[in-house]
């Protein structure tokens, strides 16, 4: 008389183990697909914000150039200009951020020697907030992005 049996099947210890590390893994698979759709919202505002930069400064550079600045637009804007980098006015989602430039009337002379032309040194940057991307943590909504 054999009492050694023997079944063919996978036990309910089997079954539990492969439904935990099924589950660690998924867990994983979700949170990297969160993190990475969320690094890609952060480059995409970085990107429209440096679009809105430079479409900023060769603006300010055209006027330098053309010559015809007022005194109040030769010493800079400290306040900025309000734009929005995603979305628009009214939106339930947007990210404000503000342009700013600087405008520094330059002396005639250079590394090459003294020059008649009006120089003039055009500083331009941008700042923004984006709630969104920002840990969560003690500083969170004090974190400023700026180009």
């Amino acid at each position: 008389m054999n009492l050694k049996q023997s079944y063919s099947g996978v036990s309910f210890i089997e079954v539990m183990t492969a439904t935990v590390i099924i589950s660690i893994t998924c867990i994983g698979l979700l949170m990297g697909v969160v993190h990475a759709r969320g690094e890609l919202h952060s480059l995409e505002v970085r990107e429209r914000a440096t679009e809105e930069l430079l479409n900023y400064m060769e603006y300010w550079k055209g006027r330098v150039a053309d010559g015809g600045l007022s005194a109040t637009e030769r010493a800079g804007d400290f306040d900025g200009k309000e734009i929005y980098l995603v979305g628009s006015r009214g939106a339930r989602y947007t990210i404000k951020a503000k342009l700013y430039y600087d405008l520094n009337r330059l002396n005639g002379s250079t590394d090459y020697g003294i020059t008649d032309f009006s120089r003039f040194e055009l500083i331009c940057w941008i700042e923004w907030i984006d709630y969104f991307t920002t840990p969560p943590s003690r500083y969170a909504g004090n974190v400023k992005y700026e180009r």
